[in-house]
């Protein structure tokens, strides 16, 4: 079983970026499609920094706990 994690954590880095191009690619499908029927692409832009930020905040407060605990500590807050 070991030899199996061996070769699989091998291709962790393989597998990253089939994921990442894969992201991407369904990102500029999206984006066709939206432009196509007619949405403009300022309103796409922001709706895009909106769930960036939506998604990105709160997984940034749970893995950076400490480091924010400590920054806000040193800072006199």
């Amino acid at each position: 079983m070991g030899k199996i994690a061996n070769i699989i954590h091998g291709f962790k880095p393989a597998i990253m970026m089939v994921v990442v191009q894969a992201a991407l690619a369904g990102n500029s499908v999206f984006y066709k499609l939206a432009s196509s029927i007619g949405m403009s692409m300022s309103v796409l832009i922001a709706y895009r920094f909106v769930f960036v930020a939506a998604f990105i905040v709160p997984l940034v407060l749970l893995l950076e706990r400490s480091s924010i605990n400590t920054y806000i500590c040193a800072s006199g807050f």
